[in-house]
């Protein structure tokens, strides 16, 4: 039944889970939002999560979780998947599950503007307790590839992190 698929790529604190308030969608695929309730109830810290072994219990139900979004979002017709999907790989992974949809990228280009990743991520842990150690988004930028057409997306929207209203929630055209 999904029609579109919507892939928001950029690493944290691009901005993507807030633009994802500019949306029309019918389901999201977050796995953080699974992340942060498991460490409620789990009672740890956001950060402390990622250094959980990729066996230990709570990071096992994280992977059954998120298996189960991935089923579920199939009975909507407009999927967005808020993630930070930088690689090729990552994003080739998100087609197969839906093979007759049309997909579009918003991608949030970070490109000089890593300062001011570093920045929000400082300030979000500070408002909402989540915090990603800097050596962590800093392997993440690297692992960075670029979007491109040819991956199979109908539309690319690019927005850059400066025209990017993070406090008000909307782009600045």
């Amino acid at each position: 039944m999904t029609n579109l698929v919507t892939v928001l790529i950029g690493p944290p604190c691009s901005g993507k889970s807030t633009y994802l308030k500019t949306l029309d969608y019918d389901f999201v695929i977050s796995s953080d939002d699974v992340v942060e309730i498991l460490c409620k109830r789990e009672s740890i810290q956001y950060h402390d999560f990622f250094a959980l072994p990729a066996n230990s219990v709570i990071r096992k139900e994280q992977q059954t979780i998120f298996i189960q979004l991935i089923k579920e979002s199939k009975k909507f017709e407009h999927v967005v998947w808020d993630l930070t999907n930088l690689t090729k790989k990552a994003r080739k992974s998100i087609f197969k599950h839906y093979p007759t949809a049309i997909f579009n990228a918003v991608v949030f280009d970070f490109k000089g503007s890593e300062e001011l990743l570093f920045k929000r991520n400082k300030a979000r842990s500070k408002t909402n307790n989540k915090w990603i150690a800097e050596n962590v988004i800093e392997q993440m930028l690297l692992r960075y590839e670029p979007v491109a057409e040819s991956e199979g997306f109908m539309n690319i929207k690019l927005i850059a992190l400066m025209d990017f209203d993070i406090d008000r929630y909307s782009i600045n055209e």
